[in-house]
């Protein structure tokens, strides 16, 4: 168990991580805990699993004993009550995840069969009640699914290129209605003198930041939530993330409006935070989105998630896409109760994907305005 990826060499960690995910790199990881955004005094508590052979690293898990669920994003505070009528203890629990970040670019380093041995071993010794992987790839949850894991489904609205070409080539699948709404969004921004400009790594300035951090604390206090990224984490490690950084930011008349930050790493964007001083018609739209799509067109990035919920991304070309977790309970009456909810939750899900796909923006075959249609 390592109490912190203090103790465990980068370059060996990093040789594990997935060429699209930016999440499990050991700088990104290391930053949340050197910034004390987990660790001591929050309830994410780090130990995390490495598995070695003749001297190297071959897997490796970014674990928490959890004494909540709070910033996981994969909701079972249904399950902790259940247990506690049972009279059961469900925290601490064992989480492997990205804290606060719901993206699914997959949790497992190395061979997830090498894992759940030492994971079982690990939920022993800190008498946890289960382990429970968050937002982990298809294959993973199928792997961890033959060691005893029930799988759990969601979905989240991405947008993934179908061989767009270009922006107009991904306006060209829009039916007629929404390809209309989707111009006039974007033209309500420039009419308001508004202009995005898209800064990556070395060209995010401390100012950029310092205004991003801004619009994070105003959005936390406008809706009440919890701030778990520490200040530390915006001011200190953010501007050390490179060329992962990405940030969308918005001028009226030479003044910061808004902007929302990004993370970038092979071909997968992920939109994490934005907020705004001021807000205009289609402002959060052109920022969060079509801003976002148009850069990933022209630099050979394929994938675009722009965070959990928010099914008014389904009109703006972000279609349905299942996400994954797996969970292993110790308790052999929860462990089953949790397994049958899963499998009766998985039905809704697929019903609800395939709801949403059949009222997508994309127009099926050629439309009375000769647009082609998805593949």
């Amino acid at each position: 168990m390592l109490a912190g990826l203090g103790q465990v060499d980068p370059a060996a960690w990093d040789a594990l991580v997935p060429a699209d995910n930016p999440f499990l790199e050991h700088r990104f990881l290391h930053g949340l805990e050197t910034s004390n955004s987990v660790g001591k005094g929050t309830a994410w508590q780090p130990c995390h699993l490495a598995v070695e052979a003749d001297g190297r690293l071959v897997g490796a898990l970014p674990l928490y004993a959890r004494a909540d669920s709070y910033g996981e994003y994969v909701f079972d505070w249904g399950w902790a009550s259940a247990a506690a009528r049972a009279g059961l203890r469900y925290y601490p629990k064992l989480t492997t995840a990205v804290p606060f970040t719901p993206s699914s670019t997959g949790r497992v380093l190395g061979d997830p069969g090498q894992l759940p041995a030492a994971t079982e071993a690990l939920r022993r010794q800190l008498g946890a009640s289960g382990h429970h992987v968050l937002f982990c790839t298809e294959a993973e949850a199928q792997s961890l699914a033959a060691h005893g894991y029930a799988t759990r489904l969601g979905f989240q609205f991405q947008w993934r290129d179908d061989g767009f070409g270009d922006f107009d080539g991904f306006l060209g699948r829009f039916n007629h209605k929404r390809r209309k709404e989707l111009l006039r969004e974007r033209r309500q921004v420039r009419e308001a003198g508004i202009l995005i400009q898209i800064r990556r790594g070395d060209d995010v300035s401390p100012d950029d930041i310092s205004a991003l951090y801004g619009y994070y604390r105003d959005t936390i206090a406008k809706h009440g939530q919890h701030s778990y990224l520490a200040e530390r984490w915006w001011r200190e490690v953010l501007p050390t993330l490179g060329d992962r950084l990405l940030v969308a930011i918005a001028y009226r008349h030479g003044e910061r409006v808004a902007g929302a930050l990004n993370f970038v790493r092979g071909g997968a964007l992920y939109g994490r935070y934005w907020g705004c001083t001021q807000d205009f018609k289609g402002l959060h739209f052109e920022v969060c989105y079509h801003a976002l799509v148009e850069w990933a067109l022209g630099n050979g990035v394929s994938l675009v998630e722009a965070g959990a919920q928010g099914e008014h991304k389904l009109q703006r070309g972000f279609l349905p896409r299942l996400t994954y977790s797996a969970h292993r309970l110790a308790h052999p009456g929860l462990h089953d109760a949790v397994a049958r909810f899963c499998a009766e939750e998985a039905e809704q899900v697929h019903e609800a994907v395939a709801e949403y796909t059949a009222h997508g923006p994309f127009a099926l075959g050629r439309g009375e305005d000769g647009g082609a249609g998805m593949s």
